[in-house]
């Protein structure tokens, strides 16, 4: 593999990655950080062998460890003993990390997030509900908002569910923009930062001068974010569609 080669392995190793929001209960963080680093083995981006100096990563032996820290883990990474503790590696002779499988069995579990479900029903409710069926049965767990109460107020109820969700998928087809309960859920996400996930359909390219009444914060949202596309209307351009979604938790169909 060369360097460049290399390099853009792992830009889109770390994109994928850093879409995943980080949890924020201590042992979950501590399970995160030893799946990713057996991810980042499995896709050899690094050697099962992590070698350090004085507990330290080398960052000259290490590039592509010492960057996932960095970019990842800037609000604190989880203490290398803790992994230690848990079996996800040894640490060995003084000078390496060793990634043990208790790390690459974390490989095989999907991470139950949490996803709430924004479309416009007059343009995507079979594309909604074929992306619900199958977020659910990859172990997942989405909301599309059918299942609000009968009776509940659904601009309290929808804010509420949102702010509980980890992420928020887009099903963005030519108008579901003009539709003031997409763009007020797709705020409230923001608001409550969760990561947006935009999905093209129908033909669908987003461009800022066509949408004025879209607010300047949710324009960057959703012209800067990593964007998933239908790129033919058909089953397959659809299936292939909601496998890069898959792909994006963590799960391989």
């Amino acid at each position: 593999m060369t360097e460049s080669t290399e390099s853009a392995a792992f830009e889109t190793f770390m994109e994928r990655l850093t879409a995943r929001p980080l949890p924020q209960n201590p042992m979950a963080r501590v399970r995160t950080m030893a799946k990713e680093l057996a991810e980042g083995a499995a896709f050899n981006l690094w050697g099962t062998e992590v070698y350090a100096f004085r507990g330290a990563i080398n960052e000259t032996a290490e590039p592509h460890v010492a960057a996932y820290l960095k970019r990842r883990w800037s609000d604190g990474t989880p203490g290398w003993h803790l992994l230690v503790s848990n079996g996800y590696v040894t640490w060995n002779n003084s000078n390496a990390y060793t990634i043990q499988k208790a790390a690459f069995d974390l490989l095989e579990e999907v991470e139950p997030a949490s996803i709430f479900i924004s479309y416009k029903r007059s343009e995507s409710s079979a594309f909604a509900l074929a992306v619900l069926s199958r977020l659910k049965a990859a172990g997942l767990e989405p909301f599309l908002d059918l299942a609000l109460e009968a009776g509940e107020d659904w601009e309290r109820g929808l804010k509420e569910r949102i702010q509980r969700y980890q992420y928020l998928i887009a099903l963005l087809g030519p108008s579901t923009l003009q539709s003031e309960v997409v763009r007020q859920e797709l705020i409230w996400a923001l608001e409550s930062r969760l990561a947006i996930i935009p999905v093209w359909h129908g033909g669908f390219i987003y461009r800022v001068q066509d949408w004025p009444q879209v607010p300047e914060a949710l324009h960057n949202a959703l012209s800067k974010t990593h964007t998933i596309r239908v790129m033919e209307e058909s089953a397959l351009g659809y299936n292939n569609a909601i496998v890069e979604l898959l792909n994006r938790f963590g799960v391989t169909p």
